[in-house]
């Protein structure tokens, strides 16, 4: 009596939580992993960026408006002629060069008779050069402008219609990630169970025969029969510890993956013990078939890909719009605006570049169609294949159920002939050898059944029991 309540003692001592832990339900560690994934949260994120590309790729056909505000300081002569010639400032003095200084009219006069006095066509000699060096000068100038594009050959329309293609594609491939962690999380939810449930049978076997083994009392050799049987039992105790030892090692493993999935620790994992069939029909139900979400991704992707060639196509195309712009110019002189506006028409006549686009646009776009084609034949066979295997699974879970019963049944009446001496120690060993390996046959078509339960699960149209996800 002692014993058990310091080991209780101890127990909670070294996992204080452990004895009052309620067990997780498997929707509430789902509801963990969508909270924890790092996958499903970089699908999201690309497919809300993909949102905000197609709202502004649907606004293509809205103008464009824009500003441009600067200020110079410059010696060019054309900038400098320019910027006076935009204040509407220009004076005669501004187009003064060094060539007015020899002309023959600053020495003659009308009668080609040599001045005698100082006037305005003698002072030219003195001229300064002032439109070739007009020396360093500071100007201002902004500009409002708006393009709005009548006609772009269809590309605006087409890369709107890509980037519809897109941004589904991307939430069906954030749907195919979601798709995925669920069906892993729940095999290992309740393949930890079964994993479980056979370890505790391994235990039970391996208790009764270390119970066996310590009152077997035949282990000389002197005695053939006698010590055959002793060798069998401890040899079955040898490869029963192999068996717990590797079936400790999957819990562990099957743990810490549960954990990494869930963001909780793995020693927090208390999980809820639920029947088989009735873990696969709530969580996992049957119905009606139909392609995985990363099909129809690819599905969305293929149409996207058969788009471009219509945008390529729209780079041999005329585009012609309507534009206005509204300049004031500034400097040292006044402050003037001047405005224009009008119609343009643009047209790519010869770009190397371009040669070629669209023929290998379509042929991008079919080889795609052709690997989409494939996935979906390859997705008919999974389907048939994991449909075919359900039902032989689930006929063999039957017979090695029945078999686990008869198995044990046979075992305890195999220690009564044991008992009364009708068999020998060998033949009860060989007995609870057979029922380590019904067990072990028995946890493999559970974990099958689970795992072809869950992978139908890709190809089912999700109900909405599966909301939370």
């Amino acid at each position: 009596m002692i014993r058990p309540l310091i080991s209780v003692i101890l127990c909670y001592m070294l996992f204080p939580g452990f004895l009052f832990s309620e067990p997780i339900e498997f929707s509430e560690l789902w509801n963990r992993v969508l909270e924890n994934s790092s996958a499903q949260k970089a699908k999201h994120s690309e497919w809300k960026a993909s949102e905000i590309a197609k709202s502004r790729s649907d606004q293509h056909w809205l103008p464009r408006i824009y500003a441009d505000v600067r200020t110079y300081r410059t010696n060019d002569p054309g900038l400098n002629f320019m910027g006076k010639l935009g204040q509407r400032s220009v004076t005669e003095s501004d187009f003064s060069t060094q060539s007015m200084r020899t002309r023959p009219g600053n020495f003659l006069d009308s009668n080609n008779q040599p001045y005698t006095n100082l006037n305005s066509d003698t002072m030219n000699v003195f001229a300064k050069d002032q439109l070739n060096d007009p020396g360093y000068n500071t100007y201002s100038k902004a500009a409002l402008g708006l393009d709005l594009p009548l006609y772009e050959g269809g590309a605006g329309e087409n890369l709107r219609r890509i980037q519809d293609k897109k941004t589904t594609a991307l939430f069906l491939e954030k749907e195919s990630v979601k798709d995925k962690e669920y069906s892993r999380s729940g095999y290992l939810y309740r393949g930890i169970q079964s994993v479980n449930d056979y370890l505790k049978k391994l235990e039970d076997t391996k208790k009764a025969n270390v119970r066996f083994l310590q009152s077997y009392g035949l282990r000389h050799r002197s005695n053939p029969v006698g010590y055959s049987g002793y060798l069998a039992l401890k040899n079955l105790d040898h490869r029963l510890s192999s068996m717990i030892s590797e079936a400790n090692a999957c819990l562990y493993e099957w743990k810490e993956n549960l954990s990494v999935l869930s963001g909780m620790s793995s020693s927090d994992l208390f999980l809820q013990d639920e029947n088989l069939f009735s873990f696969m029909e709530k969580y996992f139900p049957k119905g009606e078939s139909d392609e995985s979400n990363f099909s129809k991704s690819m599905t969305h992707y293929a149409e996207g890909e058969e788009i471009k060639s219509d945008l390529e196509m729209s780079k041999f195309l005329p585009k012609f719009g309507l534009y206005s712009e509204t300049n004031t110019y500034g400097g040292s002189r006044n402050t003037q605006s001047a405005y224009n506006a009008g119609v343009y028409l643009q047209m790519n006549l010869y770009h190397p570049k371009d040669q070629g686009v669209v023929e290998e646009a379509k042929l991008n776009a079919y080889a795609f169609r052709q690997k989409l084609e494939e996935l979906k034949k390859q997705e008919d066979l999974k389907i048939k294949s994991l449909n075919r295997q359900e039902i032989s699974l689930k006929e063999s879970y039957s017979l090695i159920s029945d078999s686990v019963r008869y198995q044990e049944e046979q075992n305890e009446y195999m220690l009564k002939l044991y008992q009364n001496g009708n068999v020998n120690a060998m033949q009860f060993a060989e007995a609870l050898n057979r029922s380590a390996d019904t067990y072990s046959r028995l946890l493999e078509v559970e974990l099958g059944l689970l795992q072809v339960r869950t992978e139908q699960y890709m190809f089912r149209q999700k109900e909405s029991i599966h909301e939370k996800k």
